[in-house]
């Protein structure tokens, strides 16, 4: 039980975290298989500390970043550095895929994520953190916003009506 005892208390030392900075966020709690390499790769990532952060920008109008992800249109997601902060992880992945610099308002929600090995039924449970961010565009230097600028330049963002972006699989 080791592997499962030492990703659980990460990731309950991490809310913990979560909530001294953001207050109470909603915790779901859900569990699924992955092949041998994809676990090993959340056994990896576990041992690292690394959480799983995923941004819902806002622009002026309301309308949420989408940045292209190998041909389909997502928020804006990846994983903490080292002892990096979550909300801090968050902007930075931000900016590094979307070329839009935010700032984090709040924690929507964390899921807690049961990770089992399919090939080897044997295998503990993996826990990792994954955190869903609300976010706002900073406004940049007479010209418009990054946010404009960076679509002017880039073709890999948009913005889409909020109402039209659904939080699916961001696990």
């Amino acid at each position: 039980m080791e592997i499962a005892e030492r990703s659980r208390a990460r990731v309950q030392e991490r809310l913990a975290r979560l909530e001294q900075e953001f207050g109470s966020t909603p915790v779901d709690q859900t569990t699924f298989s992955v092949g041998a390499e994809g676990y090993q790769r959340a056994v990896e990532r576990s041992r690292e500390g690394q959480v799983d952060v995923h941004a819902f920008v806002h622009n002026e109008s309301g309308d949420v970043l989408l940045s292209d992800a190998d041909g389909s249109w997502e928020i804006p997601q990846g994983q903490t550095q080292g002892a990096e902060r979550p909300a801090a992880a968050a902007e930075r992945v931000v900016t590094e895929t979307a070329g839009v610099s935010c700032t984090i308002r709040d924690a929507v929600r964390a899921t807690i994520c049961g990770v089992r090995n399919e090939t080897d039924q044997d295998a503990e449970t993996v826990y990792r953190l994954s955190i869903v961010f609300d976010a706002e565009v900073n406004s940049a230097a007479p010209g418009g916003s990054d946010a404009e600028i960076a679509e002017e330049v880039d073709a890999s963002i948009r913005w889409d009506d909020s109402s039209d972006v659904a939080v699916a699989e961001l696990v």
